[in-house]
C-alpha cells in the first residue's frame, strides 16, 4: 500500500484553505472566514455548520458571521459524528497543558466540552468517518489507517492509508465505501476484504446518509440509492468542488471561495452569503 489517499485528502483540503483564505496574518481574530488563520475542513452536523480551525472549531452562519464553540481551543484536524456525539482529533493549541497529538476526543454536548476517548499523545487522525459505533482514522504520523467498533475505544490497523475518502453505512455495521484512484471499494467486514464496485465515472468525494449515497465526479453532484451500483444526476456546478459534507438535514458544497448549502438532499442549492 501507499500513502497517496492520505496526502491526495490533505492536498484537497490545504487547496480549499488557501483559495479560501488569502491574505491571512498570524495576529487574526477568527470571527469570519476570511479571518481564520488556517482552515482544515468544513463538517457539516445536522443542521449545522461547523468549520475545524487551527484555532478551534467554529459555528458558521454566514461568511461573516462564526463563532466558537465551547472554550477548547485545539487545532482540530480529523472530525466526525457517531449519532449524537461528536469526536475529533488534532494537536494542543499553543499553551494548552493537552498532550501532544490529543489522540481522540469526544464531546457529548455539541463541542461545549471534550474528553479524552483513547491514544492519547499517539495519533493524530486527519481523516475521521463514522455512523454508529464504526469509525476509521487515518494517522498522520504513521499513515496508517485503523479501524474501531466500539465508537474508538479500541482500534485496529488495517494498514497504509490508500482511501482519500471512506462513506461509513449509516445502518449496517462493518460496511463502508471507499474511494481509492477515483473508483469505489464496498466491504461488509471494515475492509479486511473489499469489492470494487463498476463504475464508468471517477470519484473524488462520498457521503453515506440514510437517503442514501452522495458522491462527487468532476463538477456533478450524484445520488446512489442501491449502495453504489447506479448513479443519478442530481446537480451540476460551474467549478470542481473542494468539499462535499452532508447531514440527513442539510448539505453543504463548495466552489472555490463560495459555499452552497442545500435542504433537499442535493437538488438545489442555495450560496451562503
Amino acid at each position: 500500500m501507499k500513502r497517496s489517499g492520505r496526502n491526495s485528502l490533505r492536498v484537497r483540503i490545504l487547496v480549499f484553505a488557501i483559495v479560501v483564505l488569502p491574505g491571512l496574518s498570524h495576529n487574526a481574530s477568527a470571527e469570519t472566514l476570511d479571518s481564520v488563520l488556517h482552515i482544515h475542513h468544513i463538517k457539516v452536523v445536522e443542521k449545522k455548520v461547523l468549520v475545524l480551525t487551527h484555532e478551534g472549531l467554529f459555528e458558521l452562519a454566514g461568511k461573516n458571521d462564526m463563532k466558537l464553540v465551547g472554550k477548547d481551543k485545539f487545532d482540530v484536524m480529523g472530525f466526525t459524528t457517531l449519532g449524537k456525539a461528536l469526536v475529533a482529533s488534532g494537536h494542543p493549541a499553543q499553551g494548552s497543558t493537552m498532550p501532544n497529538p490529543i489522540g481522540l476526543l469526544k464531546s457529548k454536548d455539541g463541542g461545549l466540552t471534550w474528553r479524552a476517548v483513547s491514544l492519547v499523545g499517539k495519533v493524530d487522525f486527519h481523516l475521521l468517518e463514522g455512523a454508529r459505533s464504526d469509525l476509521y482514522g487515518a494517522d498522520s504520523q504513521s499513515g496508517n489507517l485503523m479501524f474501531s467498533a466500539d465508537s474508538g475505544k479500541t482500534w485496529n490497523s488495517l494498514g497504509i492509508n490508500t482511501f482519500t475518502d471512506i462513506a461509513v453505512s449509516p445502518e449496517i455495521p462493518g460496511t463502508a465505501i471507499a474511494i481509492k484512484n477515483s473508483k469505489l471499494l464496498l466491504t461488509k467486514n471494515a475492509f479486511k476484504s473489499a469489492t470494487k464496485i463498476k463504475n464508468s465515472l471517477k470519484f473524488t468525494q462520498i457521503e453515506w446518509r440514510n437517503s442514501g449515497l452522495f458522491a462527487l465526479s468532476g463538477s456533478t453532484l450524484y445520488n446512489s440509492s442501491n449502495s453504489g451500483k447506479t448513479w443519478r444526476k442530481l446537480s451540476r456546478f460551474k467549478a470542481v468542488p473542494g468539499i462535499l459534507t452532508a447531514s440527513d438535514q442539510l448539505m453543504l458544497v463548495t466552489v472555490g471561495s463560495d459555499i452552497f448549502t442545500s435542504k433537499n438532499n442535493g437538488r438545489s442549492f442555495i450560496k451562503i452569503s
